[in-house]
């Protein structure tokens, strides 16, 4: 499919669906995405707000966001980009890639247990 829309790495990446991963593709090789292009070319979900919100939801975890403008369309930031394509590295690379997890809007570091005494 043109455009880059299957790309088998970022469904093992970020473990999306077919209509997701097709939709995560379209983005990640194309500056912006209007609803037109995703009714037309990936023929999925009769809203496109729907699909977007879908995979938004699905990258919350990996603070990965999609921008979206009205009468404009849907975007990722190029330094949202630049991580999409780290993790998928580093996945390629055999590396266990999980989401980030955030506490308070801050960044938890894995493994820190101290409680208050």
């Amino acid at each position: 499919m043109a455009l880059g829309q299957r790309d088998e790495s970022l469904a093992a990446t970020f473990r999306l669906t077919p209509v997701l991963n097709n939709l995560m593709g379209l983005l990640m090789n194309v500056p912006v995405v209007t609803p037109e292009m995703i009714r037309q070319r990936l023929e999925i979900a009769p809203d496109a707000k729907v699909a977007a919100h879908r995979l938004r939801k699905h990258l919350e975890p990996w603070q990965i966001k999609i921008q979206s403008r009205r009468n404009v369309g849907y975007w990722i930031e190029d330094e949202d980009k630049l991580r999409v394509r780290e993790l998928i590295r580093q996945k390629m690379a055999g590396q266990m890639v999980t989401p980030e997890v955030v506490v308070d809007n801050e960044l938890a570091a894995e493994g820190d247990d101290e409680t208050a005494e």
